[in-house]
């Protein structure tokens, strides 16, 4: 599925607000209204935090061999630019 990257949250996030805020804001600025787009505004901005993936900790093939053997779990993620 080539249409869902890494950037697919982003735009998604981005979408949700502007929908959000277009819906909202239909009847003018209220507070309630600016509320619901703040918490949507933070829920969104920590959720990409929280599962924004990093660089991996687990260089060497020998220590990922080791804790595959030893019972924990390891996620292995491929990625390619071609």
């Amino acid at each position: 599925m080539a249409f869902f990257n890494q950037n697919s949250f982003t735009i998604a996030a981005a979408a949700s607000l502007l929908a959000l805020a277009a819906f909202l804001l239909r009847d003018g600025v209220r507070g309630s209204d600016l509320m619901a787009l703040g918490a949507l505004a933070l829920g969104l901005g920590l959720a990409f935090l929280l599962l924004n993936p990093g660089a991996s900790t687990l260089t060497e093939a020998e220590v990922v061999q080791a804790r595959i053997g030893a019972g924990v779990p390891v996620l292995l993620a491929f990625q390619s630019v071609y």
